[in-house]
C-alpha cells in the first residue's frame, strides 16, 4: 500500500515538473535546406541539400556529420519499389510489402503502384505472404511488428485500402498455421480516403496495447487510439487538429511516441492539422496537450527523436523554410 501510495506521489512530482518546463525550439546549423528525416534504429539522418547527414548531439549542442554514400541492400524479389523491410527481435524477423500493383488510382504516398501482398519471414526460415483480393491494396510504406495481445507472438500493422470503400487498418497474426488478417477497422467508407497509423504502446495507461492512428490526416486529421483484443479492434478515445503526413509525399513518420510528461506512459508528438505546431498529446489519464508549440513554418518532414541532455527525448524535424529545428523541453 504505502510504495503504490509512493509510486503515485512520484508520477503527480513528474508531471508537475513538466508542467513547471517550457517547450522551446532550437534552430541546428545546416548546409543546405532540409528536405527529409529517417530513423534508423537510435540514429536520426538528416538530408540537406540531396546529401544526407547525421544528427550530432553535444551537450545542449546538435550538429550534423555527413555521411559517406551507403549501397543500397537489393530488396527481396517482388517487393514494392518505394516500401521498407522492416525488422523484428521476436518470432517475425523481416516483413515487407510486396507484389506491386495499379490497380488503385488514389496516389497518397506519391505515386500509384500499391502492395498486393505482404510478405512476412519467420526466425525459423519460413516465409508466408498474405495475398489480397482484387478489391483493395496495401496502401502503405512500412509494415509495423508488434506483440499487440501480450502472447510472445508478433502481429503485424498496416493500411489496407478497399478500391470502394477507402482505407482500414489491418492486423495481421498467425492463425492455424498461417498469417492472414485477423482484425481490422472499418473502411473510412469512399475511395481515396486513407489513415495513417501514428504509433503503438499503451497510451492511455489501461495495461493494453494501442495502436494510434490518424483518419484523413489531409482534411479531417483526428488522432484515434484502438485496442486489439480478442481478435477485435475497439476505438478507445480520439482527438482533433493533427496530421502525420502530406499528400503526395513518402515521409508518414510526421509522429514519434515517447513518454514526454514522465508519468510512465507512453506520448504522442504530432503536427497540427494545419502543420504550425508541433503538438505533444497525452491520453493517460484523458486526452490533453501537454504542450502546444508554435514552428517557425509548417512541418515538411518525419520527426526523429533523440536524448539532449536530461529530461525526455528532444524532437527533431524539419519545416517548410528549409531549416532544421529541435524542441526540447528546458527547466524554467
Amino acid at each position: 500500500m504505502r510504495s503504490s501510495l509512493y509510486a503515485g506521489l512520484a508520477v503527480v512530482a513528474a508531471t508537475a515538473a513538466a508542467h513547471a518546463a517550457e517547450w522551446r525550439v532550437q534552430r541546428v546549423d545546416t548546409p543546405a535546406r532540409v528536405i527529409a528525416l529517417e530513423t534508423l534504429g537510435d540514429s536520426v539522418r538528416v538530408n540537406a541539400g540531396g546529401l544526407w547527414y547525421h544528427l550530432i548531439v553535444s551537450g545542449d549542442k546538435a550538429s550534423l556529420r555527413f555521411i559517406d554514400p551507403l549501397a543500397r541492400m537489393k530488396p527481396p524479389e517482388n517487393a514494392l519499389p518505394d516500401g521498407k523491410v522492416m525488422t523484428g527481435k521476436g518470432d517475425i524477423t523481416r516483413v515487407w510489402l510486396a507484389d506491386p500493383t495499379q490497380r488503385y488510382d488514389h496516389g497518397v504516398l506519391g505515386d500509384k503502384t500499391e502492395a498486393g501482398a505482404l510478405a512476412i519471414e519467420t526466425r525459423d526460415s519460413r516465409r508466408y505472404q498474405v495475398k489480397l483480393k482484387d478489391d483493395a491494396v496495401f496502401e502503405d510504406l512500412e509494415p509495423r511488428i508488434a506483440d499487440l495481445d501480450g502472447d510472445g507472438h508478433d502481429e503485424v500493422v498496416v493500411v489496407k485500402s478497399y478500391l470502394k470503400r477507402g482505407s482500414a487498418l489491418a492486423v495481421i497474426g498467425l492463425r492455424k498455421g498461417k498469417y492472414d488478417i485477423i482484425a481490422e477497422t472499418p473502411p473510412l467508407g469512399a475511395p481515396h480516403r486513407w489513415l495513417n497509423p501514428a504509433g503503438i504502446g499503451d497510451f492511455n495507461g489501461d495495461g493494453k496495447t494501442d495502436i494510434a492512428l490518424v483518419r484523413q490526416p489531409h482534411v479531417v486529421g483526428v488522432l484515434e487510439l484502438w485496442t486489439f483484443s480478442g481478435n477485435a479492434l475497439r476505438k478507445t478515445d480520439e482527438l482533433p487538429d493533427v496530421a502525420n503526413h502530406i499528400i503526395g509525399t513518402r515521409q508518414i513518420d510526421m509522429a514519434a511516441s515517447a513518454d514526454f510528461d514522465g508519468d510512465g506512459h507512453p506520448d504522442i508528438a504530432v503536427p497540427s492539422l494545419d502543420r504550425s505546431r508541433l503538438r505533444i498529446v497525452s491520453f493517460a489519464p484523458h486526452a490533453r496537450d501537454i504542450a502546444s508549440v508554435p514552428l517557425p513554418a509548417k512541418a515538411l518532414t518525419n520527426i526523429g527523436l533523440f536524448q539532449m541532455g536530461d529530461g525526455p527525448p528532444a524532437i527533431a524535424l524539419g519545416v517548410a523554410n528549409g531549416a532544421l529545428v529541435l524542441i526540447r523541453r528546458v527547466a524554467q
